[in-house]
């Protein structure tokens, strides 16, 4: 059976997934701040672990990270996705705490000091930045691919005229085992 876990899911409920969220809310399967740590899982207990435009909100994503890491098994995939710092959401929300670029998991690669963490490691399986939030929209499919040509050709240059509200992180979780 392949375990599942969607932090702050809000009322975007996942099936086969366990959908948490700091608020009871219909399809909440656990209420828990994601602030508090330890967060309520054992260590190596999910394959799939999401989290949707949530690290942004929250005061200590250095920690996030790492519990994401302690509670994800070997080789799990870890989906984030943040908003981009040059779109005027990020400033819009005045609970987003954090502002985020493409290289927000450069020091967890393997290769790459321990800069953040003795612990945690992670492989970048692939990132990708996009236009809008809404995935459908008719301007990704025309935006999407001159975004994602070059991170630092967009960060540099192209976020100044085109829109880059977010950025997708697919992950694998990096384990002395694996």
């Amino acid at each position: 059976m392949v375990n599942k876990l969607h932090l702050g899911c809000g009322n975007d409920i996942k099936s086969g997934y366990i959908n948490l969220d700091i608020k009871k809310l219909p399809g909440v399967d656990v209420v828990h701040d994601l602030d508090k740590y330890p967060y309520p899982f054992k260590d190596n207990t999910f394959d799939v672990v999401e989290m949707h435009h949530v690290l942004e909100h929250l005061s200590n994503p250095l920690k996030v990270i790492e519990e994401i890491w302690r509670i994800s098994k070997p080789g799990a995939k870890v989906i984030i996705s943040v908003p981009h710092w040059s779109h005027f959401t990020a400033y819009s929300d005045l609970t987003h705490k954090n502002y985020f670029s493409s290289s927000l998991f450069i020091y967890y690669e393997e290769n790459n000091p321990k800069y953040y963490s003795d612990k945690a490691k992670f492989k970048i399986m692939e990132k990708k930045f996009s236009a809008t939030r809404i995935n459908q929209l008719w301007i990704n499919p025309i935006l999407n691919p001159i975004l994602n040509i070059s991170p630092l050709l967009t960060e540099l240059v192209l976020c100044k005229f085109l829109p880059v509200s977010q950025i997708i992180f697919k992950l694998r979780t990096l384990k002395d085992n694996n």
